[in-house]
């Protein structure tokens, strides 16, 4: 009889563990879900004088050099010193990438749990190791499980937020006519002064950086 108890409040358990999970999303309004990772999808002071937004897609191959050579010196150099201030959207290109549409989405969902910069930065250092093998939850499952609650990333996935952001980011970028990917868009305050298309060699991108600085 105590076995039966055990079992039937082990069962309980894990049932209100997975009920919690489902409903961790599904609780969130949309503008409540995009405030949420608009806010963790930027680094930086929002008052600096320079504020760059960049599109991207988690399987571009040049959106990867960007994000793991270039990133870390403008963000030591330019972040963290108050200069610029940086914002990330979504631009998968779905009919050349399978899998960046996911990957996006997944990025998004840690944006809830204040870990989008983690694991948009895990994303990018594994890129052809994900991209090679498709399952991205698996990926994150065993690669991130100390950054995030897979849990509520599955459920954050399923509830459809996070594809209604990116569609909506791709919308946006499209109006812009972004014909690729990295692409930047770098305004002086809130007036607009250059658009960079494509990645740029560190010392091309450090003097743009300057010349909206001055």
């Amino acid at each position: 009889m105590r076995l039966i108890k055990l079992i039937f409040l082990t069962v309980f358990v894990f049932a209100i563990v997975a009920f919690s999970a489902q409903n961790y999303a599904e609780a969130i309004s949309y503008s409540s879900f995009v405030k949420k990772v608009n806010a963790d999808r930027q680094i930086g002071n929002p008052d600096a004088a320079v504020t760059i937004i960049e599109y991207s897609d988690f399987q571009c191959p040049w959106c990867g050099k960007f994000e793991k050579e270039d990133l870390p010196y403008i963000i030591k150099h330019y972040v963290k010193t108050g200069k610029i201030f940086m914002q990330f959207r979504d631009f998968p290109l779905t009919l050349i990438h399978k899998y960046a549409f996911k990957g996006a989405e997944y990025a998004d969902c840690a944006a809830l749990q204040g870990k989008y910069m983690p694991v948009r930065s895990l994303l990018y250092k594994y890129q052809s190791y994900w991209s090679a093998m498709g399952d991205i939850y698996y990926f994150l499952k065993t690669h991130a499980e100390n950054i995030v609650n897979m849990a509520k990333e599955e459920s954050c996935v399923k509830s459809g937020l996070p594809r209604r952001l990116i569609k909506s980011n791709m919308a946006s970028g499209m109006n812009a006519k972004i014909t690729g990917t990295p692409t930047f868009f770098i305004y002086r305050g809130l007036i607009f002064y250059k658009k960079v298309v494509g990645y740029k060699p560190l010392p091309l991108m450090i003097k743009i950086l300057n010349g909206a600085l001055q």
